[in-house]
């Protein structure tokens, strides 16, 4: 008898919650320093993960959170283009 498969598991840079990794937006940074978000799984580069609220997001970029979990530093272009990401998420979450 087989066991149903679990979800993967994913933590957020930002609150530390942990979920499944489908209810967690993925930051990749590519190794050409372009940055895409929200996009699959399966695209290479190293990858972060935030919840879909606007409080994780402002606490994720803050700081150095969101760098040190991609090991890059974030160019203004990349931090404008997640500020304007952020923008359009809801404003709280039960965790964040």
């Amino acid at each position: 008898m087989s066991l149903p498969n679990k979800a993967p598991q994913r933590t957020c840079v930002a609150c530390g919650a942990i979920r499944d990794q489908a209810q967690l937006v993925r930051i990749v940074q590519s190794a050409n320093a372009n940055l895409s978000i929200g996009n699959s799984s399966r695209e290479r580069g190293r990858g972060a993960y935030i919840c879909p609220s606007r409080q994780c997001w402002e606490r994720a970029l803050k700081g150095t959170r969101l760098e040190h979990a991609l090991r890059a530093k974030l160019t203004n272009e990349n931090r404008a283009a997640l500020l304007q990401y952020s923008s359009t998420l809801k404003e709280s979450d039960s965790n964040g």
